[in-house]
């Protein structure tokens, strides 16, 4: 979630959406506290208790730095106050926990599948819906790598260092996708499909979404546009109940044909296609209220004359 970025919080959302994320942060250090107290018993994430009750194992002094940082080493590794890890080397000075469930999707369920939270007045974690909030491992278990001996690390495993690459990595995200165009008569077909990935695209963060575009240049205002992720409305019991859902699943395929007439009346003009993958609901900021970290990616841009484009083969 944004909420465990270290970067500083910045003006980059609008006026709601940045109270989202503030509210979003003050949630999680409530519940982190509440969590050390003991006062409340709720399926926190790891990093809550990592954060709020190993503290000396992590080598920081500051509670509030630690809740604030919330995911670290010590966030997966350690447990209880032990190191723990699928095996135990011979001779280790640890006392390490051997779990034979360290590193597959079981063990990081609750970092990546979760549901709202619900908050009092003041920023308090009073309990958790049943509405999903990251749907990442159930649709995991769904896609073509869940019986895969790697699990999730058969993409986003490393044997070098532990940069586990996601979305933020242009190569991860260029190889989940296969985008395709081609002309078929009068239109334009557009075929995104979801090749590699072992979740839906986009995953995770309630606010990562997708969008295709297609125009020509000179005709700007008949741009076509398709959304691909998620919205919600408020739900009864204080939660966020998902009524629109256009990510695209392992394997699957979004397909639009796009009449060229309704680009633009030129027929000889070049056609533009874009792909852009946003990290934030609002993917046009001023400079001003840019975050310090990269929030859109492009994962595909072309252009091409309609004449140049291949006809579209029949799909048996």
């Amino acid at each position: 979630m944004f909420a465990t970025s270290l970067v500083p919080d910045n003006p980059a959302f609008e006026k709601s959406k940045h109270q989202t994320l503030m509210d979003w942060r003050a949630a999680r250090r409530a519940a982190a506290k509440l969590f050390k107290a003991q006062k409340v018993k709720l399926p926190l994430y790891p990093a809550y208790e990592v954060a709020t009750t190993e503290v000396e194992l992590v080598g920081s002094g500051s509670l509030d730095g630690m809740i604030e940082a919330a995911t670290d080493c010590a966030s997966c590794r350690v447990r209880s106050g032990a190191i723990v890890s699928a095996s135990r080397r011979p001779g280790s000075p640890h006392a390490t926990v051997e779990d034979p469930s360290f590193g597959m999707p079981a063990f990081r369920a609750d970092c990546h599948q979760f549901t709202f939270p619900v908050l009092a007045a003041g920023g308090e974690v009073t309990r958790m819906t049943s509405h999903p909030m990251q749907t990442t491992v159930a649709s995991f278990r769904t896609g073509p790598y869940a019986a895969q001996p790697g699990s999730c690390m058969t993409c986003h495993g490393s044997r070098e260092n532990h940069a586990f690459l996601g979305g933020h990595e242009s190569g991860m995200r260029e190889a989940a996708l296969d985008v395709t165009w081609c002309r078929p008569g009068d239109a334009m077909e557009v075929r995104v499909r979801n090749a590699a990935a072992g979740p839906t695209v986009p995953t995770g963060d309630i606010h990562r979404h997708m969008t295709l575009r297609a125009w020509r240049p000179s005709t700007p205002e008949a741009l076509f546009e398709a959304f691909y992720g998620r919205r919600f409305d408020p739900a009864d019991d204080s939660g966020k109940v998902t009524v629109w859902d256009s990510t695209i699943a392992p394997e699957a395929i979004r397909q639009h044909t796009i009449s060229l007439a309704s680009l633009g009346d030129d027929d000889g003009e070049p056609l533009n296609l874009e792909l852009t993958y946003a990290f934030l609901e609002n993917e046009f900021l001023r400079p001003s209220q840019a975050p310090a970290e990269p929030f859109t990616a492009s994962i595909v841009r072309r252009r091409a004359a309609p004449d140049e484009l291949a006809p579209c083969s029949v799909t048996p």
